[in-house]
């Protein structure tokens, strides 16, 4: 079906093209009278007449569109987050900024594509939860086209404005704890090192294990992916670890849960067997038979900061901004 255009529906009104975009704006409609705003607007509904977006684009230099990337759509923070910036970024009587979301599975060749794609579709500022090291030359030619905010994930060497966590205080405060219950022998399920969220809870956990006298387990043990079939797999391997850690650090509630499944189908409990600890404080964590301890991860201040970093880039390119990273607490379950 043919779809009615601005010229068109104003033939037929009687009124120029102008008066049209004007009465269908949302930031301009105050210019057109009331009775003629409203004739425009029904006649606008009963012909079927949707405005041009890509053509508004080019007209105001601004799509009112957001670019996200993501590594993986399956895990809650990252939803989370997504859901607050977008709202952080609402502006009242304007229209909402409509977010691009595209899931990179960390795969360097897919971030470029989605970067690519992003650029091409005039978005007015890209979010990036997926960065790793090996993204900072693609993000940073990103810049010169649009502005770039990186949030949960941060990437060394690129001044870039950031909202993160401290992983590295959070990877501590479970090393800590482990400590404080008298663990002797532990383990970490390490995220992928591609990630610098991973790495940091990584060394947070074993430089406090150093300093209190605990002893991790070798090898390490890294899974391919930060999810509960990974977790599940990689789980094996600690159970057949001599000696066996008496407590297991996840560096996600999906590993961590993983771990869980596969302590299970070994006859094993939580935490009379392996105290097991997680991080992001998910839903799943709270509603588990043997609740989850696990780090609260701070999604409100990041998100807050993340947008507002991106409404003022947008506002204007050249405005200052700041990184900030954000303190995360640790809530003690019955798995530990």
């Amino acid at each position: 079906m043919a779809r009615v255009n601005m010229r068109e529906l104003a033939r037929s009104l009687g009124v120029d093209r102008s008066t049209i975009s004007r009465a269908l704006s949302t930031d301009k409609s105050h210019l057109v009278g009331k009775e003629t705003r409203e004739i425009i607007r029904k006649a606008a509904e009963a012909a079927g007449y949707r405005p041009n977006l890509t053509a508004a684009t080019l007209r105001r230099g601004s799509s009112n569109t957001i670019g996200i990337l993501v590594s993986d759509l399956e895990n809650e923070t990252f939803i989370t987050v997504i859901r607050r910036v977008v709202a952080e970024l609402g502006t009242p009587g304007q229209h909402p900024f409509t977010p691009l979301i595209g899931e990179t599975r960390d795969s360097h060749q897919t971030s470029r594509e989605l970067l690519d794609q992003f650029i091409s579709r005039r978005v007015d500022a890209i979010i990036s939860l997926a960065s790793s090291d090996t993204d900072a030359e693609i993000l940073s030619d990103a810049t010169r086209y649009v502005p770039v905010i990186l949030a949960i994930r941060k990437i060394n060497g690129i001044k870039l404005p950031t909202a993160t966590c401290d992983d590295e205080a959070g990877g501590a405060m479970v090393a800590e704890h482990f400590a404080e219950r008298g663990h002797k022998v532990v383990c970490q399920i390490k995220g992928p090192t591609i990630s610098a969220t991973f790495v940091d809870r990584a060394l947070g956990f074993s430089k406090a294990c150093a300093r209190l006298g605990v002893l991790e387990c070798e090898p390490e043990i890294v899974a391919p992916n930060a999810t509960t079939a990974a977790g599940r797999k990689v789980g094996e391997q600690v159970l057949s670890m001599r000696p066996r850690p008496t407590a297991v650090f996840a560096h996600n509630d999906a590993l961590a849960l993983g771990m869980l499944e596969t302590m299970r189908s070994a006859g094993l409990s939580c935490p009379e067997d392996i105290a097991l600890a997680g991080y992001n404080n998910t839903r799943i964590s709270q509603l588990l038979s043997t609740p989850l301890t696990t780090v609260d991860y701070p999604v409100e201040e990041v998100s807050i900061h993340a947008g507002q970093a991106t409404k003022s880039l947008i506002a204007d390119p050249t405005n200052e901004w700041s990184s900030r990273t954000f303190e995360p607490r640790l809530i003690v379950r019955g798995s530990t």
